[in-house]
């Protein structure tokens, strides 16, 4: 009895868990749609490239917003590395592998798996920051002491 409730225990939270989808480049946009979610932990976050060149890179709220940084900010922070799509020749590259992705018509995605609540904030480090200046950026799990209006603008300024 206890081996099964420490096993229920431990796969729970995978069951769970949400996916919750961010579309990255919407109809050619520097965006994130939505720009700013609140997720658990154990909640899968899906961010689905739609166009263009981009990153899914965590960096810093205030300070040096822009660009950020390789690998992310934060002892949980992630980098997508870059996602290069040219439709026009149909292809589809990570630039942090280098490796061609599927030809398949689907879309290239990268999935960071929630593993802390608090607030994380990210953008794209595309175009030497370019892209997050511009407003190209995200948060997960904003709050009322670290918002996304506040950290937009710091983007912005950055």
């Amino acid at each position: 009895m206890l081996l099964k409730l420490t096993t229920l225990t431990a796969i729970l939270p995978s069951i769970l868990a949400a996916n919750i989808t961010v579309t990255v480049g919407q109809n050619n946009g520097l965006t994130f749609t939505p720009a700013q979610i609140t997720a658990a932990i154990g909640d899968v976050i899906t961010f689905t490239v739609l166009s263009r060149d981009h990153s899914i890179t965590t960096t810093n709220f205030a300070g040096t917003v822009c660009p950020p940084p390789d690998g992310g900010v934060g002892p949980n922070g992630f980098d997508s590395g870059l996602w290069v799509i040219c439709l026009s020749i149909n292809y589809r590259i990570h630039m942090s592998t280098h490796s061609l992705s599927d030809l398949d018509g689907s879309q290239p995605n990268f999935r960071y798996t929630v593993v802390d609540a608090v607030p994380h904030f990210g953008a794209c480090k595309q175009a030497a920051g370019g892209h997050c200046r511009a407003g190209m950026t995200f948060a997960i799990n904003p709050n009322s002491t670290f918002t996304y209006t506040q950290f937009l603008a710091n983007a912005r300024a950055s």
